[in-house]
C-alpha cells in the first residue's frame, strides 16, 4: 500500500556519516499496521526493523537479539502490550519501549508509562512523521543513558589503573582515590539513599515509608521541596502544574503521579515535558516505590561519578607534580 502522507525521505539520512544501524521490533496483530511502520522505518539508512505479530513471537525474537526500541499494540492477543513490554525490558533493560494503543485515555496512558514505556503513539497514525520522531527520540534517550554509564566504568577504569600505577602520587590524593574509588563501587551496590518529599498523597506516602524509603510530607508552597531529592507530586493536588514547573528547574527530580481520574491533557503536557509518569493503585502498587529507587540509585551513582572524578584529576595531577 502506498504511505498517505508526506515523510520527507530526502531529509532521513543525509549529514549522519557512517552510523551502526539501530534495531526496531515492531509488534502488531494488524498486518496493515506493521506493513506501514516497517516502510517508513526502512526508509532510515540507519535503522533495522523487524516485524512480529504478536508478544509471544516478539519475546522469541528478544531472546535471541539485541534491540534498541520496542514498538508495540497495547491489545494483542495472547500477551498484551503491557505486559510485554514489562518482560521486553527484564530481558535487555537499556530498551526503549513506545506503546500503540488506538485510544488515548489516563488509564491507557498510565499503564504504558508503569510498565515501562517512555512514549505512546495513536493509531490510525495522522501523520506518520510523527512515528519516525518518535523512534528517532526514543533511540537519542537510549544513547544519552548508554553513553552516561559507559563514562562512568571508563572514569572507574582509570581510576583504578592509575591506583596500581601510582606509587609516586602523594599520599593525600592517593588516599583521596582510593576513598572514592570504593564510594563508587559501594554505590553502585547498595540501597539508594535520600529524602524524598510526597505532595498530596497520604497513600503514596505509606506506600513509600512501608518500602523502608524516607518518605516526608511536605505543603506545595513548601521551600524544602527545593532541597529533596525527589519529589512525587499528585495531579490531583492544587497547583500542581504549577509546582512542577518550579521543580523542574530545582536540582530535585521529580515524579507525577497520576490516579484513575487523573485529566488526560495534564498527562500529555507531563509528557511533553519528560517528566517521569507513575500510575498509583492496585494495578500498579509497586510502580512508585520502583521508580523512586530509581532515581535516588542514578543520583548516588552520578554524584560518586562526578566525586571519582575530581579525585582523577587531583591524582593525575600529584602523579604530574611528582615527575618533575
Amino acid at each position: 500500500m502506498d504511505l498517505p502522507f508526506e515523510t520527507d525521505e530526502g531529509s532521513t539520512s543525509e549529514g549522519r556519516g557512517g552510523t551502526l544501524a539501530s534495531t526496531v521490533l515492531v509488534v502488531d496483530d494488524e498486518p496493515v499496521v506493521r506493513d506501514v511502520c516497517a516502510r517508513l522505518l526502512a526508509r532510515e539508512a540507519d535503522l533495522v526493523v523487524s516485524l512480529a505479530e504478536d508478544a509471544e513471537q516478539a519475546m522469541e525474537m528478544l531472546r535471541g537479539q539485541r534491540f534498541d526500541v520496542l514498538i508495540t499494540d497495547k491489545n494483542l492477543p495472547g500477551m498484551g502490550g503491557v505486559e510485554l513490554i514489562a518482560e521486553a525490558r527484564a530481558l535487555q533493560p537499556s530498551l526503549e519501549a513506545v506503546m500503540i494503543t488506538g485510544y488515548s485515555s489516563s488509564e491507557s496512558v498510565i499503564a504504558a508509562f508503569a510498565a515501562g514505556a517512555s512514549d505512546y503513539i495513536l493509531k490510525p497514525f495522522e501523520d506518520l512523521r510523527l512515528v519516525r520522531a518518535k523512534v528517532r527520540a526514543a533511540l537519542e534517550r537510549r544513547a544519552g543513558r548508554i553513553q552516561g554509564r559507559e563514562q562512568a566504568r571508563r572514569v572507574a577504569r582509570e581510576a583504578a589503573e592509575l591506583l596500581q600505577a601510582g606509587g609516586q602520587a602523594s599520599p593525600t590524593a592517593r588516599q583521596q582515590m582510593e576513598a572514592q574509588l570504593r564510594a563508587y563501587e559501594l554505590a553502585s551496590r547498595v540501597a539508594p539513599g535520600g529524602q524524598v518529599a510526597v505532595v498530596g498523597s497520604n497513600s503514596a506516602l505509606r506506600t513509600l515509608l512501608d518500602e523502608g524509603l524516607e518518605a516526608v510530607p511536605l505543603p506545595p508552597d513548601s521551600p524544602a521541596l527545593l532541597g529533596a531529592a525527589v519529589v512525587v507530586l499528585e495531579t490531583g493536588s492544587p497547583g500542581w502544574w504549577e509546582i512542577a514547573e518550579r521543580l523542574q528547574s530545582a536540582s530535585s527530580d521529580l515524579v507525577l503521579l497520576a490516579g484513575p481520574n487523573a485529566d488526560l491533557a495534564d498527562l500529555l503536557d507531563a509528557i511533553t515535558l519528560r517528566l517521569e509518569l507513575v500510575g498509583f493503585g492496585s494495578s500498579s502498587p509497586r510502580a512508585l516505590p520502583e521508580r523512586v529507587r530509581t532515581l535516588l540509585m542514578r543520583r548516588n551513582l552520578q554524584r560518586a561519578q562526578t566525586n571519582l572524578a575530581s579525585a582523577l584529576t587531583a591524582f593525575r595531577e600529584s602523579l604530574g607534580n611528582s615527575g618533575r
